[in-house]
């Protein structure tokens, strides 16, 4: 339940922006929705874009950016 809290819908054209974001630098996109969200930050987004971030390296957390980024994408439009 917690890992679809995380995924913000923040309009068509961020959506795809962030999903960019997410395949280009890893976890730069989630962080980047987790401040879009109505209601204030999504801290449970901005833990998950900063582990994607630093994960990144080992192709985890690459992968989990680009799959967790299309959910976004999915999501926004």
């Amino acid at each position: 339940m917690a890992y679809a809290d995380s995924v913000v819908n923040c309009g068509k054209d961020w959506g795809l922006i962030n999903f960019i974001l997410d395949i280009i630098c890893p976890g730069i996109g989630t962080i980047i929705s987790s401040f879009m969200g109505s209601g204030g930050v999504n801290s449970t987004a901005l833990i998950y874009g900063i582990l994607q971030l630093l994960t990144a390296f080992l192709l985890v957390g690459w992968i989990w950016s680009i799959y967790h980024g299309y959910l976004i994408y999915k999501k926004s439009c």
